[in-house]
């Protein structure tokens, strides 16, 4: 019995699995950038009169808007109180992430805004190679590190520039947080044409929602691109591998779970598989 359960950047080791022969079929995932407001904007929208509280803490929120294009785009991986992070596992390319420390106390609040993205968008016959959601990640994590200036700064535009389609040229009063540093352009450079229309579609409503949302200086950092799995390691009833039995493909990077809690409730239901299998009459 093997457990196979890497993280959704185990790109080798999805290369690897598909090269032994193991089914493996592409699957949709979702990319956009990092949104980062003043952690009181949202308190103020979300609390009213309470924000500040210390029994309610630092606000979140949970946002979907359904395009006129047929897409989804929506918030992920709300970090309250926290910071944008570097996430790239490649060199020449540039990843964004984020994260909260226990006291969610930072001055910003974020988000991942995404746009989901299907197998039909990638560059070639999916069905014939089942990683080409692999190359379209590495596609726009390459140009978000050329448009950063190569240094690996993430590119940034404040959201009032971002509706506008220009360019950003200077900070405004929401300080980004992500490290080493931003480098102020456009993003529309950095994700296909239908993930930016999906977006600036999407702001405005996200605004009529949490008030200030829309808020010109509100910085977008690029790019987000690890929402989940590019990759499922098709498993059957038994959580086995259809095609070889006695690999369990377990968590995000098997394409069966798309954060911590969800990752840990499939290892939960993995493990009970393999004690039935182990505990079955030979």
């Amino acid at each position: 019995h093997v457990v196979l359960a890497v993280g959704h950047s185990a790109r080798d080791t999805f290369q690897m699995v598909h090269d032994c022969g193991v089914y493996v079929e592409a699957k949709p995932f979702s990319i956009g950038f990092r949104v980062e407001h003043p952690q009181t904007l949202i308190d103020h929208a979300r609390f009213g009169p309470n924000a500040g509280n210390e029994i309610l803490g630092a606000a979140d929120y949970k946002l979907v808007h359904h395009c006129k294009n047929g897409r989804a785009a929506y918030s992920f991986c709300m970090c309250p109180g926290g910071q944008v992070v570097a996430a790239t596992s490649e060199p020449g390319r540039v990843v964004t992430n984020g994260m909260s420390q226990y006291s969610r106390a930072e001055r910003n609040a974020n988000a991942a805004l995404v746009v989901e993205v299907r197998p039909e968008d990638f560059p070639g016959d999916y069905r014939r190679n089942p990683l080409l959601g692999i190359d379209f990640q590495r596609q726009w994590e390459s140009a978000a590190f050329v448009a950063g200036g190569g240094n690996y700064d993430a590119p940034a535009q404040k959201v009032g520039d971002f509706l506008a389609g220009r360019p950003s040229q200077a900070q405004g009063s929401v300080e980004p947080s992500y490290q080493p540093g931003v480098h102020w352009t456009d993003l529309a450079q950095c994700v296909p044409p239908y993930v930016i229309e999906a977006l600036r579609e999407a702001i405005p409503a996200f605004d009529r929602q949490i008030r200030g949302f829309a808020m010109a200086d509100a910085v977008l950092t690029g790019v987000e691109t690890r929402t989940s799995s590019p990759i499922r390691i098709k498993r059957g009833p038994d959580f086995q591998s259809i095609n070889t039995r006695g690999l369990y493909p377990a968590g995000e990077g098997a394409g069966y779970a798309g954060g911590i809690l969800s990752a840990g409730v499939d290892g939960i239901k993995v493990a009970e598989a393999v004690a039935r299998d182990m505990l079955r009459p030979a």
